[in-house]
């Protein structure tokens, strides 16, 4: 469980996915950037960028300097440990993982007004070298995780930012998840709509995936840790671009902003009766494995795009699903 929290999942899926921000309750000057159903809320200030589409609670602040913060919790399956020695379980994890792991503190916290344990520590990664602060508190029988990470360099000239994020951090009973299941007429067997009324098509999800076809947005996930995730956005190019070019034109910004990113392969298939490029890569941060699979076709000169998230280890294992949306998605 410790390699899920080591590192942030930062997916910058930049040309292709976007998460509003929400500033429900939200105190002035910063936004919800939570995901449904957590037993928290992470606000972060309205000049940082939402970073949802990961999967995570998350936003970040620069990325090309990869600045971010994270907040994620899981059920111990050992209900009774303390957390002091979930935190020492924690250290001795890093200690493993990375080649160069610098322990600058461990104390006593504060967060969301309860207990916690706050450790500072910088890592060495593929070069570079990153400070984290982290902190833990058991809330509920979960334990709850805050990250911070940037550069060594920038980290000092973030810290009051850190600070205020922290204060602002609320803990809470888990909230309830918003997952309709809505059908048409062509809607396949074991199936329900991810997408709105209001777009040119349908992107059919399985009903054991979470969505929301009323959000304004077509995506859904699966409901595990790591939170399996699909997304369809469209764009408007000025000129007609084919799927390779848009996708050239992405890759351009991953090999920029995503750490790690590795191109896998790509292959040919249909979606909606129209040609498609599917695209698989992946990225490494901190040492946790992601993989990402795009799938990329053109409509009436429009370019779509639908992209699949999810853990290294997870990947193939909602593939069949991913392949029944593509199979079933339609234009109207």
């Amino acid at each position: 469980m410790a390699k899920r929290f080591i590192a942030i999942l930062l997916v910058l899926v930049l040309c292709c996915s976007f998460v509003g921000c929400s500033n429900d309750g939200a105190p002035d000057g910063m936004f919800s950037a939570t995901l449904d159903g957590e037993p928290f809320i992470l606000y972060v200030p309205d000049s940082w960028s939402d970073n949802r589409s990961c999967g995570v609670s998350s936003a970040f602040y620069s990325s090309t300097q990869r600045i971010v913060v994270t907040a994620r919790y899981y059920t111990p399956e050992n209900a009774e440990i303390s957390l002091d020695d979930h935190v020492f379980s924690e250290i001795e994890e890093y200690a493993k993982t990375y080649e160069q792991f610098d322990l600058e503190a461990n104390e006593p916290a504060v967060l969301g007004g309860v207990d916690a344990k706050e450790l500072i520590y910088c890592i060495n990664h593929e070069g570079d070298t990153f400070k984290f602060r982290q902190l833990f508190t058991k809330y509920l029988g979960d334990i709850v995780v805050l990250t911070f990470y940037a550069p060594t360099d920038f980290y000092d000239g973030m810290v009051e930012i850190f600070d205020e994020i922290i204060d602002e951090f609320v803990l809470r009973e888990k909230g309830d998840v918003v997952n309709d299941c809505v059908t048409d007429k062509k809607t396949p067997e074991g199936m329900k709509i991810a997408s709105s009324d209001n777009v040119e098509y349908r992107l059919y999800v399985p009903v054991s995936w979470i969505c929301n076809s009323q959000s304004g947005k077509a995506e859904a996930y699966y409901p595990e840790s790591g939170r399996p995730n699909v997304t369809l956005t469209s764009y408007s190019p000025e000129n007609a671009m084919t799927a390779e070019e848009y996708f050239a034109e992405c890759e351009v910004e991953y090999k920029k902003s995503i750490e790690g990113y590795e191109f896998i392969s790509v292959s040919d298939r249909t979606v909606g009766g129209r040609d498609c490029k599917q695209y698989t890569y992946s990225a490494c941060i901190g040492g946790v494995s992601i993989r990402i699979m795009q799938a990329v076709f053109v409509y009436s000169d429009m370019v779509y795009s639908f992209t699949y998230t999810a853990l290294e280890d997870a990947f193939d294992l909602h593939i069949e699903d991913v392949d029944d949306m593509l199979d079933a998605f339609i234009f109207r």
